[in-house]
This record gives structure tokens, sequence and C-alpha cells, in this order.
């Protein structure tokens, strides 16, 4: 993998942290991966686990692989990857979905659901 791997080794020694380097290259796949799903009018990264209970259903193992296949943003997808932990792009995924929620819930406020009574005197 590269950065952020685990050695097969069974020493006790906590991983390195990533260099300031390392973090910058994991940002800018992240942002160049993000950046393509968004021109493809993607909200949610294939392959995404949204079980935590207010997204669709958990897919099951077939349905992740058969998304992450069709995915026009794979060549981007492949470069962050390889170049984020694996729990640090788990969780810019879902930070991505979470971000979509809060901007549609907003729009939909936004759109006329904003209409509290005038205060009184």
């Amino acid at each position: 993998m590269g950065l952020f791997s685990s050695s097969s080794s069974s020493s006790s020694s906590p991983p390195a942290a990533p260099t300031r380097a390392e973090r910058q290259q994991c940002w800018d796949h992240r942002d160049t991966y993000f950046a393509c799903l968004t021109q493809h009018n993607i909200a949610i990264p294939p392959g995404t686990d949204t079980s935590d209970g207010r997204g669709p259903p958990s897919q099951s193992a077939k349905e992740v692989e058969q998304a992450r296949k069709e995915d026009p943003c794979k060549k981007e997808r492949d470069g962050f990857e390889k170049h984020c932990a694996k729990s640090w792009a788990d969780y810019f995924r879902k930070r991505r979905v979470l971000e979509e929620r809060q901007r549609l819930m907003y729009a939909k406020d936004g759109a006329g659901q904003n209409t509290a009574p005038a205060p009184s005197r």
C-alpha cells in the first residue's frame, strides 16, 4: 500500500504518524477524487458504507464491488486510497455524505420551510 501501511511483524511499537508531506498528498488526492465525483454529480462515493441508520440499508459485498467497478472516478479513487490510510479514507467518505445531507437540509429550509410567524409586540 505505501503510506500508512501496517507491517506484518509483531512489534509492539505504534505505527509512525504520517509526515506533513504524506498528509498533504492524502488531502490532494482526496480533493481530486471528490472533485471528480462532484463533476459527475455523485454525492455518495461508490462503495461507501452508509449503514449508520440514517442512510440506505447497507449494501451486500457484491453490490459494493459492482458499484466500485462502475465508478467513473476509479483512477482518482485508486490514488486517494493509495495515499490515505483506510481509516482516513473512510472518514472522508462519510464526511462527504454528511455534508451533502446538511446541504440538502439547509436548501430545503431555505425553500419556504422557514416561515415562522411574525413576533407579537
